[in-house]
């Protein structure tokens, strides 16, 4: 019977897969970031953590919603237009976009017969996993002559190796690599030889690279500490051959507060990304804590932001070379977040809710002020609130998704309307 159960729960987990949308729906569920606390995906932010997560196995389906304004409003338009037949109508079958695979494994080198797991090397790798920072900074399309869309770049891999000393002290390394040699594309349409087939043209390929160091050590008995520092590099177009160095640092602390049986976690976060036509400058600090509760887990976190931004020879998401005119951007204010998870009913069964409200001055061009927060409610990681929930088979199988942030209001339009998904995002890891 209790077979019987289990494969019922994994046939439901499975279903909702099939609907739903991808990254990482934990921490998007649980106050939109894993700044605080520790979770899976800082592996991707510091590359030795990923020995905290040995044989490991991660992968997401893909994604319904980008939380790209322009595109969810050219398909809402098209929508209203031809509802019948639109590409992309949410209530006819289609695969979901950007899904992605990955794992780590390692290997003990120390003595297994006294328990002692360490020294250990550890290695991973993850298939198709978009970097949203840097492929932030790809334009939509280039004026090069004509109007040339920017090809998305498809290989989409990240590398690890770490290692973990005897006495627990934890480094790690990581390369990501994304690139997509070009095809003549024009106004979104291909062009190609009698055969059909594309014809490249180099003139608009798109590279991306990253590589990164990451320290995970003890400092104290009850303190450890996280160190990570990297480089990385976006260029598009052969004709554009500047390559503009990115630099990051992000560190981090967990210092054990044993009153609130949890940490407290004090951060800082340092970037400068260029492009071709534009530089970021992103300056984040704060301070938060988490604590483990009664069959749960909550944190907290306070940060102060401040960005600067420059684009030159844009007109909203086209760059022209030959274009001079320059925008400048700056962002001060500050953000408060926080989650909160619990087991419910079983120990199987995890309810999240979480969110985030940013209160920040933005300033255009040193003359025109205004207030800026994130969105209130579209649907992408950067709005306001979530919650979801999650399976834990037998602490090894773990599905986490993200609820339709609309569900306990129209229980996710199960027999009208346009939008038929219960899940916009879900992971599902395996510990082997």
């Amino acid at each position: 019977m209790k077979k019987i159960f289990l494969f019922a729960v994994c046939f439901v987990a499975t279903a909702f897969l099939s609907v739903s949308e991808a990254s990482f729906a934990r921490v998007e569920s649980m106050g939109k970031h894993a700044t605080f606390f520790m979770d899976d995906v800082s592996i991707f932010d510091n590359a030795a953590n990923m020995n905290v997560f040995p044989n490991f196995l991660i992968g997401e389906m893909g994604s319904y919603m980008q939380g790209d304004p322009d595109k969810d409003a050219k398909n809402h338009a098209l929508q209203l237009t031809n509802e019948k037949t639109s590409v992309g109508d949410p209530r006819y079958n289609r695969d979901p976009e950007n899904p992605w695979f990955g794992g780590i494994f390692s290997y003990s080198l120390g003595n297994k017969e006294d328990g002692n797991l360490y020294p250990q090397i550890s290695l991973g790798g993850a298939f198709n996993r978009k970097d949203m920072e840097l492929f932030s900074l790809l334009p939509d399309s280039v004026k090069l002559g004509k109007n040339t869309v920017v090809p998305e770049p498809v290989t989409n891999f990240d590398g690890f190796l770490g290692f973990t000393l005897k006495n627990g002290g934890m480094v790690g390394s990581h390369i990501y690599i994304a690139m997509q040699e070009g095809a003549d594309v024009n106004n979104g349409i291909v062009s190609s030889d009698t055969n059909g087939v594309p014809i490249l043209s180099h003139d608009i390929s798109t590279y991306i690279f990253k590589g990164d160091l990451g320290l995970n050590w003890p400092l104290a008995r009850n303190i450890d500490g996280e160190l990570s520092f990297g480089y990385a590099a976006v260029k598009f177009g052969d004709k554009i051959v500047k390559w503009d160095p990115s630099f990051f640092i992000k560190g981090r602390a967990f210092s054990t507060l044993e009153i609130i049986n949890g940490e407290l976690v004090p951060i800082f976060n340092y970037s400068h990304l260029n492009a071709p036509g534009q530089s970021k400058e992103i300056l984040d600090f704060g301070l938060g804590v988490n604590a483990s509760l009664d069959r749960g887990f909550f944190w907290l976190g306070v940060e102060a932001i401040f960005a600067k931004s420059e684009r030159t020879g844009y007109s909203g998401r086209v760059y022209d070379p030959t274009n001079s005119t320059t925008k400048k951007d700056v962002i001060r204010g500050g953000k408060i977040s926080f989650g909160i998870e619990r087991n419910i009913f079983f120990d199987w069964l995890v309810v999240r809710v979480g969110g985030q409200k940013l209160i920040a001055s933005h300033k255009i061009d040193g003359k025109s002020y205004y207030m800026y927060t994130n969105p209130i409610s579209d649907g992408t990681a950067d709005d306001h609130i979530g919650w979801g929930v999650g399976l834990n088979i037998e602490e090894k199988l773990k599905v986490d998704a993200t609820m339709a942030e609309d569900f306990l209001y129209t229980f996710g339009n199960i027999f009208s309307g346009p939008q038929h998904h219960v899940l916009t995002r879900i992971s599902a890891t395996y510990s082997f």
